[in-house]
């Protein structure tokens, strides 16, 4: 199983959800914030300490440049409770991506987002489509490149048009990099209360034409 991003509660979620927390083989982090990094501590103390048998397989974890420095701050601290004896692979992605990640039945490749300065956004192709993950983001002509023909777009929407937070989208940015990319179906989650409120759906479908989709925990949907 690949995860994006772990934010606060992302373990619990995925219970929620019938997944398997110890089934998840590679986690991919868009950047260092606490609500996309935090529950791979307890996920990987879970693995040690929750599970019925020990994990055996590796564990493979990537994240932006400077992603080895920011690892080994969490080992330092955790690293007792962390550290299986099963292999944890760590890569470190550069800003631009020069060659995708390709692994059976998935190719990933990624581009830089403007959030902080190491944020990056994911695209995920397989041989039945592709989805884009944008992270943390406002407007950028490196998402809208990566997603450009893509299925499903994964995008933040967290703030309103007119009470817009630099380095995050608004239902007007998320129509805009929809739109110019061409994507089939927006998806729109990381929405904080003020962006809840909105009917999103009527406001991204302003500037976007295509199927527009609020996530909520446990959504399932097929690309």
């Amino acid at each position: 199983m690949l995860v994006l991003d772990l934010g606060s509660g992302a373990v619990r979620g995925m219970l929620r959800a019938g997944l398997d927390p110890f089934a998840t083989d590679r986690i991919f982090f868009t950047h260092f914030h606490p609500d996309h990094t935090s529950d791979v501590v307890p996920l990987l103390f879970s693995i040690n300490y929750g599970a019925t048998e020990p994990r055996t397989r590796p564990l493979a974890i990537y994240g932006p440049e400077p992603f080895e420095d920011f690892w080994s701050k969490i080992i330092a601290v955790w690293g007792e409770w962390m550290l299986g004896d099963y292999e944890t692979e760590i890569s470190q992605l550069p800003h631009e991506c020069a060659f995708p990640v390709e692994f059976p039945g998935c190719r990933i490749r990624w581009a830089p987002a403007q959030h902080r300065p190491e944020s990056i956004a994911y695209r995920l192709e397989t041989e039945g489509g592709s989805l884009v993950y944008t992270g943390d983001t406002e407007y950028s002509e490196s998402v809208v490149n990566l997603a450009r023909g893509a299925h499903t777009l994964l995008s933040e929407c967290s703030f309103p048009d007119d009470a817009p937070v630099p380095g995050h989208l608004t239902p007007g940015g998320v129509a805009r990099i929809a739109s110019e990319a061409g994507v089939e179906r927006v998806v729109v989650t990381h929405i904080y209360p003020t962006a809840d409120r909105l009917d999103l759906v009527s406001e991204i479908g302003r500037g976007y034409s295509g199927e527009v989709v609020v996530a909520k925990d446990g959504l399932k949907f097929t690309v």
